[in-house]
């Protein structure tokens, strides 16, 4: 490691010292541990907006020990009023996220319970997708097109009262 050398202003070298000696440590070790917390807070936010975009965000991350350390990250949805949906584990030694796929998915869907969108049913979600997926690959007779037809109907009917729903909470 290489040594580095800085000057601050006498009142942020007074804080840190203050700050330092609240945790029992050194400034050098205080600093170093809150680099190390934003980096786990920007790995954590990039590993949310690459899975959700931009309707999640994170806030500041605590280190806790559990079989080994790790920085929890809690998760908001990011229109006001925000609600917490979850957190992202991240790996306190490696910076590696520990948090899944699955872990994501399910704040999503806490996000949008919260905000009062409604799910489309997964046996009709599962039932289209067949549909669509056979109709891409030959002529569907004329009950199946019809029933396609209907249940693309009832999706965008749902997607349009949810977006409804969003434009309500935004404007309120």
């Amino acid at each position: 490691m290489r040594p580095l050398t800085i000057s601050l202003p006498d009142y942020l070298y007074e804080k840190l010292t203050q700050q330092a000696k609240t945790f029992e440590t050194s400034i050098e070790e205080l600093v170093l541990f809150q680099l190390k917390r934003d980096e786990a807070r920007d790995t954590a936010l990039a590993f949310l907006q690459k899975r959700a975009g931009r309707c999640l965000t994170v806030r500041e991350p605590t280190l806790k020990k559990a079989k080994l350390y790790v920085w929890i990250i809690p998760v908001f949805t990011n229109v006001a009023p925000s609600v917490g949906v979850g957190e992202i584990v991240v790996n306190a030694d490696t910076g590696e996220v520990l948090s899944t796929e699955k872990d994501i998915g399910a704040m999503i869907k806490k996000g949008h319970v919260s905000f009062g969108f409604k799910p489309f049913p997964l046996e009709k979600q599962t039932r289209l997708a067949e549909l669509l997926a056979l109709n891409g690959e030959k002529p569907l007779k004329a009950t199946e097109k019809r029933e396609m037809e209907i249940l693309l109907a009832e999706e965008q009917t749902l997607q349009i009262q949810n977006l409804e729903t969003l434009e309500k909470r935004l404007l309120s």
